[in-house]
């Protein structure tokens, strides 16, 4: 994929992950306000915050795609030692 691909993948992903993340507090903010009898698990909030979590991850490789960090330049170039100038050729 190119650069502006990533680019706009990694813009839309943080802007529907900032909408998710808002929702994600008004339903936990509902969940309180509305404690019935029952006793909450702590699988529930586990099964909420999955969705956050795939995004958030999708969003975090799309940038670190733009930035190109998962592969400094020193270490993609491949390199071959130098010839030693005495040595004789083969």
């Amino acid at each position: 994929m190119s650069i502006i691909t990533h680019l706009l993948l990694a813009v839309a992903l943080t802007l529907f992950l900032a909408a998710q993340a808002r929702s994600f507090v008004y339903v936990m903010r509902c969940r309180r306000a509305h404690e019935t009898a029952r006793r909450r698990r702590r699988t529930d909030v586990l099964w909420t915050s999955i969705p956050v979590i795939i995004v958030l991850a999708l969003a975090a490789r799309s940038w670190v795609a733009v930035f190109d960090l998962g592969r400094p330049a020193a270490a993609s170039a491949v390199t071959a030692p130098a010839p030693d100038p005495g040595a004789p050729p083969r």
